[in-house]
């Protein structure tokens, strides 16, 4: 998007990011030839940028290629838990993950990226909206509070008059006071006067979005960098330049391939007919065109008659490219990674950059904080647009959101790995089997999600063989136990009988009861399920632990 330089912002540290972002934004999108053109032309003397501008090669973006791999945080949807059992669809829509897709590619390129939100009650929405908006058409101001937060946003739209014409304006959200402010400038002459009026009438002196009284800021800005700070704009600028020069240097090395990865022939002392003269870069040069059907007829124009010869060629096309395809392997270090994170192919394609697994799974690791960090503010400004509009009452303090990023999925290899070694970390008694379940599986958030799911374990591993046994007994396959001698359990009384492990863990289960740090009801199930026995042997075990019988802790 073009945008004239009156409009640009007056502080020059704003125009400079501006500058940088835009263009990160470009090689993103693909639409980076003019930048392109700009390098070759301060790369390059005069006459020699004039024929490579031409026709930039642009197949090269190690820019894009890394980032796009990097880019894996919200590859499926993350997992978003609350403590209450509340509706989250106003807040989880569908739109939601694939335009945070692109703000995790507009974080990892840029650095910082930026989400407004929007709830459309004047039109009866019943959920939020979600819109990316360019780093490079906001002026932000901090919270004093909170110096990587926005607490002024001026956003630069462009929009359409009643009559047709197109317009700059700036859209200006303020929570610095109470009642909040909220206008729209349009841009005239260098000048910038309200047209809050004309644009959007039923909003003037009113600020659109309030909250138990304080005015909202729609705008979350989200940092890969966490620092006291707004912007961290610079930072993996080696990358952008080498992206550009990348394109520049393949430009020249597909230009060598044409006109120099052949013998150059040369003529002295003969003229020829077929020579004409061309105009690069303000400098006249003489070239003859030929192709391998040409006939160039040459007239001596010497004493001793003339002579044609050839140079060696300029250029060896294979050596150069190996040399570029180093240069651009070398270009992924600039975004944090380690040469053990990368594994550079030799395909068809004569290059690669490829990111390893492990690489991917760092760089989330890294990108984690100021992810969770961004989420849980969009998610609680988005709560707060939902009491107040849509009528629900959902937390609006950031922390209550508990966010999981499924992202890179473990390999089996992975998986067999940590089970092998969490195995061993219980044999030593270095982990419960609550710690452990919460370790193979994050989406478990809390010791009692951990709980039930082992309880869940116990009952269906209890319910199978319980069906096996009386399959057994049915069809009177070896193995079948009758009811005899075992107390009524369907197993020997060995079976059920406990080891001195299991009193003890049993002993552990009663004695919390007994203090009031585990419901009764809570701790029979245990019993039960943990040692594979009744619920009424578990209840004759508990006795009136729980009930009439409790300890009292010491004053």
């Amino acid at each position: 998007m073009y945008i004239p330089s009156s409009i640009l912002p007056e502080d020059t540290e704003d125009q400079a990011r501006w500058r940088e972002q835009s263009l990160r934004l470009r090689l993103l999108s693909g639409d980076h030839i003019e930048d392109v053109r700009a390098d070759i032309r301060a790369m390059f003397a005069q006459e020699i940028a004039a024929d490579l501008t031409i026709s930039p090669d642009l197949s090269r973006n190690p820019f894009k290629l890394v980032y796009q791999q990097l880019n894996s945080s919200y590859e499926y949807p993350m997992s978003v838990k609350i403590e209450e059992d509340l509706d989250l669809s106003p807040l989880l829509t569908p739109k939601l993950w694939p335009i945070q897709q692109q703000n995790g590619l507009n974080l990892l390129a840029l650095n910082d990226s930026l989400i407004r939100i929007d709830w459309a009650y004047w039109r009866g929405a019943t959920e939020a909206e979600y819109q990316i908006v360019s780093p490079a058409t906001v002026v932000i101001t901090p919270d004093p509070n909170y110096p990587d937060k926005p607490q002024r946003v001026e956003q630069l739209i462009q929009r359409t008059r009643a009559s047709g014409e197109k317009v700059w304006t700036w859209e200006i959200w303020d929570t610095s006071t109470e009642e909040g402010l909220f206008k729209i400038e349009i841009v005239q002459d260098g000048k910038r006067t309200d047209a809050t009026q004309e644009f959007s009438p039923e909003l003037v002196g009113i600020y659109p979005y309030i909250h138990e009284g304080s005015p909202v800021m729609p705008f979350i800005l989200y940092h890969k960098i966490v620092a006291n700070r707004l912007w961290s704009w610079r930072a993996g600028s080696e990358l952008r330049a080498g992206s550009l020069r990348t394109s520049s240097l393949w430009t020249h090395w597909g230009d060598g391939f044409l006109s120099c990865a052949h013998p150059q022939r040369t003529a002295l002392d003969a003229d020829s007919q077929a020579g004409v003269t061309r105009n690069i870069g303000g400098v006249n040069v003489g070239v003859i065109p030929t192709d391998r059907k040409s006939i160039v007829k040459f007239t001596s124009t010497g004493p001793g008659g003339g002579t044609l010869s050839q140079f060696s060629a300029a250029m060896e096309p294979r050596s150069a490219a190996e040399a570029l395809e180093v240069y651009q392997q070398g270009l992924a270090l600039q975004a944090g990674l380690s040469p053990h994170d990368l594994q550079v192919t030799s395909g068809m394609s004569g290059y690669g950059i490829v990111v390893a697994r492990e690489g991917l799974k760092r760089m989330q690791r890294q990108l984690s904080p100021g992810l969770t960090a961004g989420d849980q503010e969009l998610l609680a400004t988005a709560a707060k647009l939902s009491n107040t509009y849509g009528g629900t009452n959902l937390p609006t303090n950031p922390r209550d959101y508990h966010i999981v990023y499924r992202g890179l999925s473990e390999s089996q290899t992975e998986r067999v790995s940590k089970v092998d070694s969490l195995v061993k970390e219980m044999d030593l008694g270095l982990v419960s089997k609550v710690e452990a379940v919460r370790k193979l599986y994050p989406g478990i958030t809390t010791d009692e999600e951990a709980v039930e799911r082992l309880l869940s374990v116990q009952r269906t591993d209890s319910i199978l063989a319980t069906s096996a046994l009386e399959e057994q007994e049915t069809t009177g396959l070896p193995g079948a136990t009758s009811t005899g001698g075992t107390g009524g359990t369907g197993a020997p009384a060995s079976a059920t009988a406990l080891n001195g492990a299991q009193v003890t863990a049993a002993q552990g289960i009663v004695e919390a009861v007994a203090a009031g740090t585990l419901p009764r009801a809570t701790g029979i199930n245990m019993l039960s399920n943990f040692f594979n026995i009744p619920l009424s042997q578990a209840e004759s075990i508990m006795g009136e632990v729980g009930a009439s019988f409790k300890i009292n802790p010491a004053p």
